[in-house]
């Protein structure tokens, strides 16, 4: 029954997932949902990276989970959650090459992300970096948001924080009020995933349900959250693309109806376009919800980068 797995498979899972994901769709991305073929380990395709690399939604997804999780050498932090701290992981990415496989450095990197790296670097404070325009409603602090459902421990962190964790969390690359409402979603019914439940559609009802109540009880600082929210949940669209609905929708889809880690996953890339994203956000959900040995060993043993990647796991599941 997967409400008895022991939680910290679940958590291995879901770091895991969402490499492995984000791997295996490197090399199909940008191609039509009719170019993708037969989805396999090993593919040779966009980006020319060997088989194992995840890209830079793999890598800001380690930066964020490394800010949140205590500092290894007992330096103090502010309550584990420090959205400067949070930038500069993210600038050591785009500068120093850290959180990739070798140092190799960033590639795929998107357009609010890239606005938003410029805005830190020129000093510009981390939750008014990121993009607010009309095209910047994509899907660029979603692919990364996952560490804020793994690190906030019940009951410590209810839901009203974590719900503004997950808002603030994505401000440091995307302001705009839907990307922050998408990773809102995704933190809570994240979260709700890692308590077991096996009802995978009732797990995001509920999520969207307790979501729409703490919104309402904002009063008018909450409408233009539940205008985002009402957008999101009449979304019509699932074609893998980068826009964060899109996005979302794509991933869950692709997730909800998996009978499997490796089906999710195969459904994610089918999509096409922008598949790395996809999966990597549907695998974080389904490492979640299948644990770690839902993965296929020989996806996981092609993995690159497990140096950078087992110490912070090892971390998650000390906490």
């Amino acid at each position: 029954m997967a409400e008895a797995m022991p939680r910290t498979v679940r958590l291995a899972g879901a770091v895991w997932g969402h490499l492995v994901g984000d791997a295996m769709g490197v090399p199909y991305e940008f191609r039509s949902p009719e170019e993708v073929g037969r989805v396999r380990w090993g593919e040779q395709g966009t980006h020319g990276r060997p088989p194992g690399t995840w890209s830079d939604d793999g890598a800001l997804m380690l930066a964020l989970l490394d800010s949140l999780l205590p500092d290894p050498r007992g330096e103090p932090r502010s309550g584990g959650f420090d959205t400067a701290d949070q930038a500069r992981r993210a600038l050591a990415w785009a500068d120093e090459g850290a959180y990739t496989p070798d140092g190799e450095g960033r590639f795929d990197i998107g357009a609010a992300t890239a606005q938003a790296i410029d805005a830190l670097r020129r000093g510009v404070p981390a939750e008014e970096a990121g993009p607010d325009h009309d095209r910047s409603q994509s899907n660029g602090s979603l692919m990364r948001i996952l560490p804020v459902a793994l690190t906030a421990v019940e009951p410590e962190v209810k839901l009203p924080e974590l719900i503004e964790r997950a808002h603030r969390a994505s401000r440091v690359t995307h302001r705009h009020v839907t990307a922050q409402v998408v990773c809102a979603v995704y933190v809570v019914l994240a979260r709700d995933l890692l308590r077991g439940d096996p009802d995978r559609q009732r797990t995001l009802d509920s999520a969207c349900r307790r979501l729409r109540l703490v919104y309402a009880g904002q009063g008018a600082p909450g409408e233009r959250y539940l205008a985002a929210l009402d957008a999101l949940e009449a979304w019509p669209g699932r074609q893998g693309r980068g826009g964060a609905l899109d996005s979302f929708w794509s991933a869950w889809d692709a997730f909800s109806g998996g009978g499997s880690y490796a089906d999710s996953i195969e459904r994610a890339i089918r999509y096409g376009n922008d598949t790395d994203t996809t999966a990597a956000i549907a695998g974080g959900l389904a490492g979640l919800y299948w644990g770690l040995a839902g993965i296929p060993a020989e996806w996981l043993a092609g993995m690159r980068g497990t140096g950078i990647v087992g110490p912070l796991v090892d971390r998650l599941l000390a906490v």
